[in-house]
């Protein structure tokens, strides 16, 4: 900055007052800038203060303008709905989880998120139809059974409580000792109250204490009116009085399903249950024979779906006539054990026009598959198969597919209990259901007799398709020690897509190790088709 006194800096010059106006002007702008430059130093650190305030007032305000503040309370009711682990079907195995009823798991949790959500969850009865009960001692005093049943009693009345006057699927998993059974009849007093509400009941965990058990099945069945579906532990001999009691538990009006796994009852037959409604039916009893239980069929002419489990095959040539005609039965599962011979007397005794869904866990298939299940497997849609490899050779199983016209899923199991050579699922049984080129000729093999096979021939009338299950869309093969090579599972997916989309799930499961250069696929899409192949895990 240049200065008119220069020349007298560091002397004792004296300025006049004009020149001592014109020292103190940079003073006094220094001045000025100094307040200016405060001023601009407080303006970003209230405007940082106020962002501050904004930010913590966003914070706590913006959860008022989320979305779903707006939407309606019909919506959020469906919303609360699909919270809800998936609902277990009657005729699957029991539903056990005993963090359902915590307040860390919906619906409990839902009525902690603020007042709005409690209170819609709390006027919406069928958020609580669901009471999974689970009595079970503490992990910190195993031995306070009182205080276990006290505080599951407690639950189970706010769970009836907030369902209203709702139907209930209410299931009993007792984990208490014997000895702590007792205490089951203080607990029972309490849920009876609501067993006019009661739709589906399933009772598991106390087959072995009859005091337990008894305290449930003495109820009188007025008591009842609206169960539809009842599970039941095993009833031992010391309390099959209770089968000639026609008012008890048992013969509830509204029962149509009925789920009974009495693994040595062989008196089962006597329940007075209302049979003739009944339209799912699961029975499992070591001591159950194909003659049984084509009896209690024939007391359940409205039956839809069924599981059975049998040891022994006694129906035999000539086969019992007329046949047993079940008219809606649309699913039959039969888990065949102990015996050596197939059902083929059994199955030679039904008459099936409706079924749909069909499996078969027997050893011993044989020759019997085609040669009875012709008019069933036309209606086919889901074929689940587990035996023994060498007892079923793979044309029969083709014979067999050549005839489900309709199938959409096929699963096909070993038994591998049974140290069964491999020999049914291989590249030449997967290569048989890849659809034929035009022209090639070796997708039609010639027998050693010089014909074609059954399961070609049967494809090759008018109203046949040119290749087997053509409506297929998904196949599952569980394999015992073989391979079915990469390159025939991409003919098989790419000769159906060439000529359908309805191929959509291929899966290969393997009991081996994979070897080297074996990989394993998990959703992998391969022309629009998922593939999955697993191998044993090592680590087991």
């Amino acid at each position: 900055m240049l200065s008119q006194f220069s020349s007298h800096l560091g002397t004792n010059y004296t300025p006049s007052e004009l020149e001592k106006s014109r020292t103190r002007r940079p003073i006094e702008d220094n001045q000025r800038i100094d307040c200016e430059i405060k001023a601009l130093r407080q303006r970003p650190e209230a405007l940082i203060h106020k962002r501050e305030e904004n930010a913590q007032f966003i914070e706590h305000h913006s959860p008022i303008l989320a979305p779903i503040q707006g939407l309606p309370n019909e919506m959020l009711r469906t919303i609360f709905s699909h919270c809800l682990p998936c609902s277990t079907p009657f005729l699957a195995d029991l539903y056990d989880d005993e963090e359902y009823m915590s307040a860390a798991r919906a619906p409990m949790l839902l009525t902690f998120i603020c007042q709005r959500w409690r209170q819609i969850a709390l006027d919406f009865p069928s958020l609580w139809e669901r009471v999974p009960i689970t009595v079970s001692p503490s992990a910190q005093c195993p031995k306070d059974w009182d205080l276990a049943v006290q505080n599951t009693t407690q639950l189970a009345e706010l769970w009836f409580s907030r369902a209203q006057n709702q139907p209930v699927i209410l299931s009993i998993s007792w984990k208490l000792p014997p000895a702590g059974c007792e205490r089951f009849k203080e607990f029972m007093a309490s849920i009876s109250h609501y067993s006019s509400q009661w739709k589906e009941l399933r009772i598991g965990g106390c087959s072995r204490n009859s005091a337990l058990r008894n305290s449930i099945l003495s109820l009188p069945s007025s008591s009842i009116p609206n169960l539809q579906y009842l599970e039941i532990p095993q009833i031992w001999e010391t309390s099959r009085e209770m089968y000639n009691d026609k008012k008890n538990f048992l013969g509830g009006p509204s029962i149509r399903g009925f789920r009974y796994q009495g693994v040595y009852d062989d008196g089962w037959m006597k329940m007075p249950l209302q049979w003739s409604q009944l339209t799912d039916l699961h029975i499992a009893s070591m001591k159950a024979t194909d003659t049984s239980i084509r009896k209690i069929l024939a007391e359940c002419p409205r039956l839809e779906r069924c599981h059975i489990c049998t040891s022994f095959a006694l129906i035999s040539d000539p086969y019992p006539s007329p046949r047993l005609l079940l008219p809606h039965l649309t699913l039959l599962h039969i888990h065949h054990i102990k015996s050596a011979v197939p059902p083929t007397g059994f199955f030679a005794s039904l008459h099936l026009p409706s079924l749909e869904d069909l499996t078969l866990y027997t050893p011993f298939i044989r020759l019997f598959l085609p040669v009875l299940l012709g008019e069933s497997l036309a209606t086919l849609r889901r074929l689940t198969v587990w035996t023994s490899h060498y007892s079923t050779a793979t044309e029969t199983m083709l014979e067999t597919l050549a005839l489900t016209t309709q199938l959409e899923f096929l699963e096909i199991g070993y038994l591998s209990n049974l140290y069964a050579p491999y020999t049914l699922l291989s590249d030449t049984f997967l290569a048989a259901l890849t659809p034929r080129q035009d022209g090639d000729q070796s997708a039609s093999p010639i027998t050693s007799s010089g014909s074609k096979p059954q399961h070609t021939r049967l494809m090759d009338g008018p109203d046949s398709s040119s290749y087997l299950c053509p409506n297929l869309q998904a196949i599952k093969l569980r394999i015992g020690t073989g391979t079915i090579a990469e390159d025939v599972i991409f003919d098989f997916i790419k000769g159906r897509r060439e000529r359908s989309t309805t191929l959509r799930s291929v899966g290969l499961i393997y009991a081996r190790y994979a070897k080297c250069g074996e990989r394993e696929m998990q959703g992998v899409d391969v022309l629009g088709v998922k593939v999955n192949i697993k191998y044993r895990d090592r680590a087991k």
